[in-house]
């Protein structure tokens, strides 16, 4: 069984060496450089996350299989879009650089993952969970969906690791 926990400052060397893989299996299956090492995800945004208490890790057989970062509140480079959860931005949170080993690959990591963001949620009494998927993701949109998430829009955004590109932007009311 998938064992989460917050990740602490020791966890650095692992979460690299749990990230490297994920990055080249990511740029594989979307054939973009939107996370590419070097630029995103690096050493700092995870030890960023260390510090803020936000990156949290599931480990399997002992050994760390899965990584995410929940944050309180609604990214703002989403603007407004039509939410279907009404709720005040310390009342929502955002998961980003969910990645799975794909030493784990078809175990049902990721949902394990999700499912302790939504327990996260819940007990933080956050109303919903939001995130983006790059357009051309297509893998992870329809993870996305299998979870539970709902669509809401398209919208442009611009992350210095993409540029400014399309994003599909996804809710998960708790």
């Amino acid at each position: 069984m998938l064992k989460v926990r917050q990740a602490v400052p020791a966890d650095l060397p692992a979460v690299l060496a749990l990230y490297d893989p994920v990055i080249d299996l990511f740029q594989a299956q979307t054939g973009t450089t939107a996370w590419k090492k070097g630029v995103y995800p690096i050493e700092a945004d995870f030890q960023r996350a260390i510090e803020a208490g936000t990156l949290y890790l599931g480990e399997l057989e002992g050994r760390l299989a899965a990584g995410m970062v929940v944050t309180q509140g609604t990214d703002k480079t989403y603007g407004n879009p039509p939410w279907r959860v009404d709720a005040p931005d310390l009342e929502t949170a955002v998961i980003h650089t969910l990645g799975v080993s794909p030493d784990f690959a078809g175990q049902g990591l990721g949902l394990d993952m999700m499912r302790q963001a939504a327990e996260l949620a819940r007990e933080r009494r956050w109303k919903a969970l939001r995130l983006d998927v790059l357009e051309n993701n297509v893998p992870a949109q329809r993870f996305y969906e299998r979870a539970g998430f709902v669509y809401i829009q398209t919208k442009q955004i611009w992350y210095e690791s993409t540029g400014l590109v399309s994003f599909l932007l996804y809710e998960y009311a708790v």
